[in-house]
């Protein structure tokens, strides 16, 4: 499941929540004061074609694809 950030547009929290690719505009409460007033932040993620799962973004052999 993709992890997915948050901002409260009450308290000012940062969150983030795992959720399904289709309950990604749903809803999200803060975690921090309960608002619903919340928005999702731009989440950045890399793919690597290394073949590995835990290749990091520094890694020379890491290909870094902007999507």
């Amino acid at each position: 499941m993709p992890t997915y950030s948050f901002l409260c547009t009450q308290c000012g929290k940062d969150f983030s929540l795992r959720r399904k690719v289709d309950e990604v505009d749903d809803p999200a409460a803060c975690p921090e004061c309960g608002s619903d007033e919340t928005k999702r932040q731009l989440s950045i993620f890399y793919a690597t074609n290394t073949g590995s799962s835990t290749a990091a973004a520094s890694s020379p052999k890491t290909t870094v694809r902007h999507v």
